[in-house]
């Protein structure tokens, strides 16, 4: 019998998973869902009571409901609006820092990184660029080391004038990985509050 919990997935089929990040994306899932339950909940007892009180005084409701309802949607309208600025505040800080950070190691040089906010989102996710830029920075000056080590060795023997150039090509290599690793990008990214 052939397994069939391995078989290859159909032509043009992708599979979809919702829950990337199972705690960053239930946590605002269920804030979003207690907004909207809880403005729903108070929408309804406002207007089960006043339709309570036009029923014992006899008097019609329909157009206090009406404007209950308007109200309501402006007011639910505008706790989400707010909820969705603090929310994109939090996230779009950290990509933003991070395009920054990204653009300086472009131009060829290594960013000076600072911590995120105490209340930024995606920080496991900086926490892993973080670790890939000290990375490649320690690789740069590993490289920079053995580049220094090979041009001192190779510049006594180097008598022909095309030695003599690829030394000054590995030279300036060695420099410009030198001064990218030990120069880090001023920190010009300031916390965006």
């Amino acid at each position: 019998m052939s397994d069939d919990t391995h078989k290859a997935p159909r032509p043009g089929y992708t599979r979809r998973t919702y829950l990337l990040d199972r705690e960053f994306q239930l946590k605002y899932i269920l804030l979003l869902a207690g907004i909207g339950a809880g403005s729903v909940a108070v929408f309804g007892a406002l207007a089960y009571r006043l339709h309570a009180s036009s029923v014992d005084s006899g008097v019609e409701a329909g157009d206090s409901i009406m404007w209950l309802t308007v109200l309501g949607s402006v007011g639910l309208g505008a706790l989400l609006g707010l909820f969705g600025l603090l929310f994109t505040h939090r996230v779009a800080g950290p990509v933003h820092v991070m395009s920054l950070y990204v653009a300086a190691l472009a131009a060829g040089r290594y960013p000076r990184l600072r911590p995120l906010r105490k209340k930024d989102e995606l920080k496991r996710f900086f926490d892993r660029f973080s670790e890939a830029v000290d990375r490649i920075r320690q690789r740069e000056a590993d490289e920079a080391h053995a580049l220094e080590g090979a041009l001192a060795a190779l510049k006594p023997v180097a008598t022909t004038p095309e030695a003599r150039e690829a030394l000054e090509t590995l030279s300036a290599l060695c420099t410009r990985k030198r001064q990218a690793v030990d120069n880090p990008t001023a920190s010009t990214f300031k916390s965006v509050a």
